[in-house]
């Protein structure tokens, strides 16, 4: 778990997690609504494809 932490720690984080966190909880999400096979995998990818590119300021456009 240490180890974890110290490769977390050197990750950039997006809004306040690494992209592999953000990838866990995009992932239990699509379990719970059911998601599975090829589904799955595509909408999971895309998902943690986008999080770098997400402005939440207008202004950033």
């Amino acid at each position: 778990m240490a180890n974890e932490a110290v490769d977390q720690a050197t990750d950039r984080t997006y809004f306040g997690l690494t992209l592999s966190q953000h990838a866990d909880r995009i992932r239990k999400l699509a379990t719970e609504r059911g998601l599975t096979g090829e589904t799955f995998d595509r909408v999971t990818a895309k998902a943690v494809e986008m999080i770098p590119t997400i402005k939440l300021s207008d202004g950033q456009r």
